[in-house]
């Protein structure tokens, strides 16, 4: 017959070897940060812009038809940000979380509404929404931090009827691990 000792410690062995999986898979991932910023072109005219977050998506998938493959969800945070308070050095914290690591090819900022206030007339202007995919590597290593900084631009053709205000990606800024890995536009 065996003990209840016995039966305890091999209780405890099948518990801890059961868990060993779920902790390597935490300890495999890396810290994905991404904030977003307003490059100061057109934000001025603005008393208020504030933009809604629908999905932050990544594709681990490399080629030329990124747009196509599949994408990952980081399930951002619906949120309401307004951009005329992140200027410049200034940025907003849209996700921050650990994730599996892995190398990436691309990164899509959807956003489901931006609504806009006139300094000028206090009034709503419409802005065209053109975010779309960005074909950008980066790699999120094993026990490490990447910090994507997406810089944003509200851009005023309304000298080009009948368009008038945009947002768009102006450009970013990659960093891992604290170094500055890539930064577009250069500068």
């Amino acid at each position: 017959m065996h003990s209840p000792g016995v039966f305890s410690a091999l209780l405890a062995v099948a518990l801890c070897l059961s868990a060993t999986p779920a902790l390597a898979a935490q300890s495999d991932g890396g810290i994905l940060e991404i904030q977003i910023k307003d490059h100061r072109e057109a934000i001025g005219d603005f008393a208020r812009l504030n933009i809604a977050i629908d999905k932050i998506l990544i594709s681990p998938k490399p080629g030329l038809k990124f747009w196509q493959t599949g994408w990952k969800d980081l399930n951002a945070s619906s949120e309401i940000i307004d951009l005329t308070k992140y200027v410049g050095k200034k940025t907003a914290r849209i996700f921050r979380r650990a994730i599996d690591a892995g190398s990436f090819d691309a990164f899509h900022l959807k956003i489901r509404n931006i609504e806009g206030l006139l300094k000028k007339n206090q009034r709503a202007a419409p802005v065209k929404n053109t975010v779309g995919a960005v074909q950008l590597s980066f790699d999120v290593p094993t026990k490490g931090e990447t910090i994507l900084i997406i810089d944003l631009v509200v851009t005023d053709f309304s000298d080009h009827p009948p368009r008038g205000y945009e947002l768009g990606i102006r450009g970013y800024e990659l960093f891992t691990n604290e170094k500055l890995i890539q930064k577009v536009p250069p500068g």
